[in-house]
């Protein structure tokens, strides 16, 4: 959860999206807005510093076609940049929210996990199974 807010963050993709956005056969490589970078394009660079996104006209199923439109996002350093000035409150927030939550949850299940636990080791299934 973290890595995914630090990936938002200053690359304005999800970690599922950063990492295999370039690298499955139905992905172009190229992230959709200017202000995305994807791992692809920044160990392979966009030479052309542009990005072409098909935008469908009409809505789903109206059977329309798209339309291309380019890019211009700037060098992967300005769009870092960039986000990491747009997102670095919501950032700060949710990483430090996040670990407090995982803690107080914790302090708070801690009694039902360790009788689940304790039933688990009973029955002879503590070797196979931790909760």
């Amino acid at each position: 959860m973290i890595a995914n807010v630090g990936t938002v963050a200053a690359f304005n993709l999800n970690l599922k999206d950063f990492v295999m956005d370039g690298w499955t056969a139905g992905s172009t490589g190229l992230a959709a807005h200017p202000n995305q970078l994807s791992l692809h394009e920044i160990i392979y660079g966009n030479p052309s510093q542009t990005t072409t996104v098909q935008v469908p006209q009409g809505g789903y199923g109206t059977g329309t076609t798209s339309q291309s439109i380019t890019l211009t996002p700037g060098s992967n350093t300005e769009v870092i940049m960039q986000n990491l000035r747009n997102n670095w409150v919501p950032a700060l927030i949710q990483g430090t929210l996040i670990p407090v939550g995982f803690r107080v949850s914790k302090r708070i299940l801690r009694k039902p996990i360790s009788q689940a636990n304790r039933l688990l080791k009973q029955a002879g299934l503590r070797t196979m199974v931790k909760v």
